[in-house]
Formats: structure tokens, sequence, C-alpha cells
């Protein structure tokens, strides 16, 4: 089974593991297929954050993205994380690949400051070495430690959002 670069197994479009997350947001409701439970929960919850304390996630223009099976660009054969519907990119057409500085410092120091509720199960673009991605945020645990770390934010505020929002998906990350 191919695996995309953060060892999840990579899913067709048409896999039952893959679920369109709701993110009822300050700026409205987003709409992000990604994968379900605990990898899916810790991006939404993320975006859900993004949307209330950096930038508005409902635009002009529809630019948040999620699952798509393809490789890393620049690459031939590694898969992107996007293709186990692990990987999101938030306002892509403000953010786009390559550039820097798309964010302010003050931005960038409160992403930073909110990854660290993820307790590193979440890696965000703009701190890649070379390259940068500000737009895109992944996925960059095991499965085990995305269950543990979303289990405990199930029963915070944007947790009890979230699941509102995406019935039974409470149940997927219990299982």
């Amino acid at each position: 089974m191919a695996t995309s670069q953060n060892g999840w197994p990579a899913l067709a479009a048409d896999s039952t593991l893959l679920h369109t997350w709701v993110i009822q947001g300050k700026s409205g409701t987003t709409r992000i297929r990604m994968r379900g439970g605990s990898a899916g929960f810790l991006l939404a919850h993320c975006a859900l954050w993004f949307d209330g304390k950096v930038e508005d996630l409902v635009e002009h223009v529809l630019d948040d993205w999620g699952y798509a099976y393809r490789p890393v660009r620049g690459y031939e054969t590694t898969l992107s994380n996007h293709s186990s519907g692990t990987a999101i990119d938030l306002n892509a057409t403000d953010h786009p690949l390559g550039a820097a500085g798309t964010f302010t410092p003050a931005e960038c120091a409160a992403i930073r400051q909110r990854l660290n509720l993820y307790k590193g199960t979440i890696r965000w673009g703009g701190d890649y070495q070379g390259r940068k991605d500000s737009m895109h945020f992944e996925i960059d645990a095991p499965l085990a430690v995305a269950e543990k770390v979303a289990r405990g934010l199930l029963d915070t505020p944007r947790g009890k959002r979230l699941l509102k929002a995406n019935p039974g998906q409470r149940a997927v990350i219990l299982s």
C-alpha cells in the first residue's frame, strides 16, 4: 500500500476513511475534505482556531484545500500528505507555495504558539527548511499519538463545536 510522506496510508478518492469536515468559524462555514477521526479532527481544530485568531477562512475565493491524491510539488514519486487526508492548505491564494513573509511576525508567533497545543502532531509549512509553504498544515505523528492528543481536545470549546458540526466523528476518534 502506498503511503504519503508522513507514513500514513494514501487513500483513494472514494475511501470511506475520508470525511468532509464542517468548520463553523467566525467568518462562516468552511468544508474541507480530509481523513476522518483523530487526524482530521486535529487539523479541523487548528483550522477553526486559525479562522478565529489569524485570518478568516471564508473569503471571496475558495482556497482552503484538503485531500488530493498527488505527489509533493516538485517530486515525481513521493506522495503528498494530502494523499492520505492528513494535510490542509488554508487561504492558499494568500500564502502561495514558496512565498515568504505572507504572515506578519505576530501571526507567525501565534501559529507557532498554537501548535504547542497539538504536542508535535501538527507541523506548519511556514517552518519548513528551504521552500516555505505557509498555507500548509500537516499531521506529523503516528496514529496512536494523534489519537491521544485528539482525545484530550474533544471536550474543549472548539472540540465540542467541531463534533456538533460533524456527527459521528467522536465515535471514530474513540474507536
